[in-house]
């Protein structure tokens, strides 16, 4: 039996679809599958990210208000 690979942060934030919509204008720190701080500022969430997981370089992004097409 072959092993399910696991999601990206990148890859489960494609696939959150409309519970991005929970995030519109925030930025958001995602560690593999799993949002993992938010905030308005994105020194704010680099801080908590950085305390919880030190080493370990975050995947950060602000989540636009308008759809995004990514191709």
């Amino acid at each position: 039996m072959r092993k399910r690979k696991e999601k990206t942060a990148f890859e489960h934030v494609m696939s959150m679809g409309d519970e991005l919509g929970n995030y519109v204008d925030k930025w958001i720190a995602v560690r593999e599958n799993e949002v993992v701080a938010v905030s308005d500022d994105i020194k704010e969430v680099f801080k908590k990210v950085k305390e919880k997981y030190p080493e370990e370089t975050p995947f950060i992004m602000k989540v636009p208000a308008d759809r995004v097409m990514v191709l």
